[in-house]
């Protein structure tokens, strides 16, 4: 295990090359542009984490204190040192939330050499799967740093803790950034140090680091308890002074401002205890100066702009493209249909991004989105606090429901390429469940919609729990929309799908039903909407071993397809193709044979070869071989389509762990008399389902009941 993790361990976490990584899940890098200042006042605490990182003590570190407190800036510091002084790997997982959490330890799996079947394991939140990651580190051969950023959720620490993360920090530094400081969550074991705001002559320090010419020692101590030496706020008030937008040139220019806008009720520092509202109304106050800088500086929109922002969620990569859609047009003055070309539309948008970049306000990514554009983040507390002063909230949480709902209908959720736009997108859409309440009807619909797509793209992306999960979630939220809202049946329709995906067709097949019923009432059985559902339920009727059923009525939706889209529309051949199943199942080979066979023919001329579907059709063609006992077809179509799928969709998506394709293959072995071949095919099956399914699955029952087979 020690051989790919040591080759990772002698790099920098943002690639090899010093380059740009494209960005493919959750980046393992420390966030650029935080932490490159000098660090004032944290000198002990600096010491400390210094001491910890050469001699690993085994004990998890925290540092906790309230939001803005610079957490993260000490723990970014910590990793450039590191890195830097050191030459050892330093990662960074953002861990706000369940999602955030899974998909930085999905990265750093990745980036330790783990197989794609444990990486799958992981993202599913198998428990031995996050044990074998934590036991790969303990036999790390160099020592590493492992920071995770912004723990704020009691529940997610208290699994991190209780997955036993602190077995490998005998082997490296394992810190954490956190405003939970109670010890009984973190362990008797653990070093927690809470951090304070600085004293009045480091935050001084700060300011004059950060705009030396703004004024002298004392100005700037004035002005630092003004801002209650909260080094978040002490930052954006010295990149507001230092930027080339600044309407304050002085520290004491820019106390004045401040006063005028109600700083006398907020001079008091922040208190330890608690989580007070002073801190956060100096946050408030520094990013107000700065947004009021950019206004004064032609650059009117960055206001608006950040609010948007500030409601998908934080800390997590937002992509430059995704504020280029027609919706952000009304917040640039224009109806959203004329006035504004999307060249312009673009440019202005990437000037005022690059105005709240260079105030602090959001921060600029090494890594990149999928199509090469930029990626950026917010701070927590900046979010929160625009978030708390919005004047117009449900507009601003309207439009970006709008702008995601533009750029999650652009992709096609069966379509692998997209898959990773759709990674990007998940996080925000479940953020903006939280604000349904501020929603008007057709904004919450719109909503709705969004995530039943985003369902959708998870599940075909094998992320089945996360898509029941989110699916469970929106469906509390969408209930005032009216039981027979196209919104919230779409929804239902893919929750039942992913139900049906992991195994419980029954529960699929009543769903889907009940989802049919209303949609052939509203919108007709000849509706798209209504055939999609009306596929998936005669899939289910399949699945529920009523073979005849299903191909009567996948006809019926065929013919319906092709009427409407077309021959080969990737919808039509996903229906030809599942009619293909039914016709084999029904007991005509020859004919599925050659149904199939079209079937590929036209996935491969529309959709391309390495398409997820293209695939699938070929696999399907191998299990009905097998059925039929052409073992040696059988065989010839599994082994390049092993390959070929390992190389497009990788040896971890769920399907490898489920009864396909190495249990076809050790069927297609066995059928020929090659025992020994087929049983190391089905055993390390049954290993790999066995550890990460559970030895009662049904697809690790299968494989054990094949392999016990005389």
């Amino acid at each position: 295990m020690a051989g790919p993790l040591a080759a990772v361990l002698r790099r920098p976490a943002t690639g090899s090359d010093g380059g740009s990584a494209t960005f493919t899940g959750a980046p393992l890098a420390a966030p650029a542009g935080i932490g490159t200042a000098l660090i004032r006042g944290r000198d002990p605490e600096l010491r400390r984490l210094q001491r910890a990182a050469r001699r690993p003590d085994g004990a998890v570190h925290v540092l906790t204190g309230l939001g803005g407190v610079g957490k993260s800036f000490l723990a970014v510091r910590v990793c450039r040192w590191f890195e830097e002084h050191e030459g050892r790997a330093a990662w960074w997982i953002a861990a706000q939330d369940h999602a955030s959490l899974i998909g930085g330890l999905v990265s750093l799996a990745e980036a330790c050499g783990m197989g794609e079947v444990q990486v799958t394991a992981i993202r599913n939140g198998a428990p031995r799967a996050v044990e074998r990651l934590w036991e790969l580190l303990r036999q790390a051969p160099q020592r590493w740093l492992l920071v995770f950023d912004n723990l704020d959720d009691p529940r997610l620490v208290t699994g991190l803790i209780g997955s036993g993360v602190a077995r490998c920090g005998d082997r490296g530094l394992v810190l954490a950034t956190s405003r939970t400081s109670r010890r009984q969550l973190w362990g008797s074991d653990a070093d927690v140090v809470e951090l304070r705001p600085l004293t009045a002559a480091d935050a001084a320090q700060v300011l004059l680091d950060l705009a030396r010419d703004a004024g002298d020692r004392f100005a700037a101590e004035l002005l630092a308890r003004d801002l209650g030496c909260l080094p978040l706020a002490l930052h954006l008030a010295g990149a507001n002074l230092n930027s080339p937008f600044p309407i304050w040139h002085t520290f004491d220019g820019y106390r004045e401002a401040l006063h005028e806008l109600g700083v006398d009720r907020v001079l008091a520092a922040p208190q330890l205890a608690g989580e007070p509202v002073e801190h956060r109304s100096n946050v408030m106050l520094t990013w107000e100066m700065s947004v009021s800088a950019l206004d004064g500086h032609g650059l009117p929109h960055s206001r608006t702009l950040l609010q948007v922002l500030s409601h998908y969620a934080p800390a997590v990569p937002v992509p430059e493209t995704l504020l280029h859609a027609a919706p952000v047009r009304t917040l640039l003055g224009g109806d959203g249909t004329a006035g504004l070309d999307t060249l312009h539309v673009r440019r202005v948008v990437q000037q005022n991004l690059e105005g709240l970049a260079d105030q602090s306000l959001i921060t600029p990514m090494e890594a990149v989105a999928p199509d090469g554009s930029r990626l950026f983040t917010l701070h927590p507390v900046v979010a929160e606090t625009n978030r708390i002063d919005s004047p117009d909230r449900a507009a601003a949480v309207g439009v970006a429901v709008a702008l995601l709902a533009v750029a999650v209908a652009a992709r096609r959720f069966d379509d692998n390429a997209d898959w990773r736009w759709f990674g990007l997108f998940a996080p925000h859409v479940e953020e903006l469940l939280q604000f349904t309440g501020t929603l008007a009807a057709e904004d919450l619909a719109t909503l709705i919609t969004t995530v039943a797509r985003v369902v959708a793209a998870d599940t075909w992306r094998g992320h089945e729990a996360a898509a029941e999960a989110l699916a469970v979630r929106a469906l509390q939220h969408a209930g005032r929309l009216g039981a027979t809202h196209e919104a919230l049946l779409a929804l239902r329709h893919e929750r039942a799908w992913v139900v049906g995906r992991l195994g419980r067709w029954a529960e699929a097949h009543a769903e889907l039903t009940q989802v049919c019923d209303a949609r052939t009432r509203s919108l007709g059985d000849r509706h798209l909407d209504t055939l999609d559902t009306r596929h998936k339920l005669a899939w289910a009727t399949g699945r529920l071993r009523d073979w005849e059923a299903a191909e009567a009525q996948l006809e019926s939706v065929l013919r319906a397809r092709v009427a409407a889209l077309g021959d080969e529309h990737p919808d039509t051949l996903h229906t030809r193709c599942c009619l293909a199943w039914a016709v084999g199942r029904c007991g005509r080979p020859e004919e599925a044979q050659q149904r199939y066979a079209g079937v590929i023919a036209a996935r491969e001329r529309v959709l391309g070869a390495d398409h997820a579907e293209t695939l699938d059709a070929r696999h399907s063609l191998a299990e009905l071989f097998v059925l039929c006992d052409r073992f040696v077809d059988a065989e010839r179509v599994l082994r390049p389509l092993i390959t070929d799928r390992l190389r497009v969709l990788g040896a971890g998506h769920p399907e490898t762990l489920d009864t396909r394709p190495r249990y076809w293959l050790g069927r297609a072995l066995l059928g020929q008399g090659h025992r020994r071949e087929a049983e190391r095919v089905l055993r390390q099956l049954a290993d790999d389902q066995t550890r990460y399914l559970g030895p009662d699955h049904a697809a690790t029952a299968a494989t054990l009941t094949l392999l016990r087979s005389p």
